[in-house]
C-alpha cells in the first residue's frame, strides 16, 4: 500500500503557496489570532500589521474567497472577496523563502482581473531598454500648435508597455516636490486599441498635504507637494489606478518639463503587440478636438 505524503511548501505551485497564506489570514481573522495575523506580513509592513493586530477580534463568520492569483518572480497579487460586497486586492513579496503580505486595498466593487498587470508591471520593454529615445518619437503637434496649446504629446509602445510623454511649457516637478499649484493643461485621453476597443486614460497632477503634529497631537504645520494620478478605465469601469507623490510608482515619472506614464499592455488585453495598432487622442476621439496620433511601435 502506498501512503499519501503531504506536499512540501517548496514543491507547491507559487500560486498555491500564496493562497495558503491567504487561508492562514482568514483563519487568524476568524479566531482573532493576532500573533499569527501579524506574522503573515512582510518586514516592511510589520508596524502596520501590529496596529491592525491590536484591533483584531474573533470574526468566525468572515470568509475570504479568491478570483485571481498572479505571480511574477518574488512578487504576487491576489484578488479576492469577503462577504457579499467586500472586495480586496493584496500584494505579496517573498522573503526568506516564504510569501508575506506586503499591502492590501479594499473596494465595494470587484477589481478587474487585468489590474494585476499594473500592480506587478512587466519587465522593461525594448523602448526602455534602448534608453527611452523620445527624440525619435513623432510629436502630436508642430512647434506652433504646441506653443498654442502649451503642451506636446508623444506615444510609443513595445512588447510590454504603452508609453506616453506629455511635455509642458511649464515645469513638471518630480513627485513629492513642494508645490502650491499643480501643473496642468493637457486633456483626458482616449486610447483605441485595434481588435480590443477604447479606453479612457487620466493622467493628472494634484496637490497633496503632509501634516506634522506636536506632542499633543495637534497639527503644527502643512507641507504641500505635487502628486500625479494615473487611471485607466473602460466603459466607466476602472481597470487600475496609480499614484506617485511621497511614494514613487513605477508607472509614473515626472521631472523638468515632462510627465511620462507607462500603461502595461496586458491591462488593455493586448497579448501580442506585433499585430496591434494603438491610437491616442483627446476625450472626443475619433472626432478629436485637440489632437490624435498613432503610437509608434518600437522593436
Amino acid at each position: 500500500m502506498i501512503g499519501c505524503q503531504a506536499q512540501r511548501p517548496e514543491a507547491q505551485r507559487p500560486e498555491d503557496q500564496v493562497l495558503a497564506v491567504y487561508k492562514q489570514m482568514e483563519k487568524a481573522v476568524q479566531s482573532g489570532d493576532a500573533k499569527t495575523f501579524v506574522g503573515l506580513w512582510s518586514r516592511e509592513s510589520a508596524s502596520d500589521a501590529e496596529k491592525m493586530g491590536s484591533q483584531l477580534h474573533p470574526q468566525p463568520d468572515v470568509h475570504y474567497t479568491s478570483s485571481k492569483v498572479f505571480v511574477q518572480g518574488d512578487q504576487a497579487v491576489l484578488l479576492g472577496q469577503y462577504g457579499k460586497d467586500g472586495f480586496l486586492s493584496m500584494r505579496f513579496v517573498k522573503q526568506d523563502g516564504r510569501w508575506k503580505i506586503k499591502d492590501f486595498a479594499f473596494s465595494d466593487k470587484a477589481y478587474r482581473e487585468e489590474s494585476v498587470y499594473a500592480m506587478i508591471p512587466p519587465a522593461a520593454g525594448a523602448f526602455e531598454r534602448a534608453g527611452a529615445p523620445w527624440q525619435n518619437v513623432a510629436p502630436a503637434f508642430d512647434k506652433a500648435d504646441a506653443a498654442k496649446h502649451g503642451f506636446q504629446v508623444r506615444a510609443a509602445y513595445d512588447e510590454s508597455f504603452l508609453y506616453i510623454r506629455i511635455e509642458s511649457s511649464t515645469p513638471m516637478p518630480a513627485p513629492g516636490s513642494p508645490a502650491e499649484k499643480p501643473p496642468m493643461g493637457w486633456p483626458v485621453m482616449k486610447v483605441d486599441v485595434s481588435g480590443v476597443g477604447e479606453f479612457v486614460l487620466h493622467a493628472t497632477a494634484n496637490i497633496g498635504d503632509q501634516a506634522t503634529f506636536d506632542e499633543s497631537g495637534r497639527t503644527n504645520s502643512h507641507r504641500h507637494y505635487v502628486a500625479y494620478w494615473l487611471m485607466l478605465e473602460r466603459s466607466d469601469q476602472m481597470i487600475f489606478q496609480a499614484w506617485a507623490g511621497l511614494d514613487p510608482d513605477p508607472l509614473i515619472q515626472a521631472g523638468d518639463h515632462s510627465l511620462d506614464v507607462r500603461v502595461p499592455l496586458q491591462t488593455m488585453g493586448v497579448a501580442d503587440a506585433r499585430h496591434t495598432k494603438i491610437t491616442i487622442g483627446d476625450a472626443q476621439w475619433p472626432k478629436s478636438a485637440i489632437f490624435s496620433l498613432e503610437a509608434q511601435q518600437y522593436r
